[in-house]
């Protein structure tokens, strides 16, 4: 009778076991996409602020280029 409980609970760990795989994988994959999305808002921001620094650069370029003329014209834009 003693074998029988030991394969009992043998059984009842594998299950524990495999179910514990499971979540672990379910968590891992969740992780990932966390780090995917945070990777591509990352990435979005870089965007955005190099469109704003091209244009702050542009912007420079027009006032040293052209005088101070450009600057009122721009920030009466805004």
């Amino acid at each position: 009778m003693r074998e029988g409980a030991v394969r009992d609970i043998r059984g009842d760990l594998q299950e524990r076991a495999d179910f514990i795989e499971q979540q672990i994988a379910a968590a891992s994959d969740d992780f990932d996409k966390a780090v995917e999305q945070l990777q591509n808002r990352l990435k979005a921001q870089l965007a955005a602020l190099s469109v704003a620094m091209l244009a702050e650069h542009y912007k420079t370029f027009l006032i040293d280029t052209i005088g101070e003329d450009v600057s009122e014209v721009t920030s009466s834009e805004h």
